[in-house]
């Protein structure tokens, strides 16, 4: 293997977000929040653009079987 291609050396760190004070705050009074909570996003797919792909996805095939057999 020439040098170009070794692999670098690597340093092993223990947890350098926690030694630099970065560590993420999970105390109740950090996560307990004021204010509403966000709206819920609906369940399930919707039905509309789930529709609009199903036809364009038709309408392409179409026009790749009329274009490739029968447009000669």
């Amino acid at each position: 293997m020439s040098h170009d291609q070794r692999p670098a050396r690597m340093r092993v760190v223990a947890d350098a977000a926690a030694s630099r004070g970065n560590a993420v705050d999970t105390s109740d009074a950090q996560q307990a929040q004021a204010g509403a909570p966000g709206a819920a996003a609906p369940k399930g797919l919707p039905i509309v653009p789930a529709l609009i792909f199903i036809i364009a996805c038709a309408i392409g095939g179409a026009v790749v079987t009329y274009l490739m057999a029968g447009a000669h």
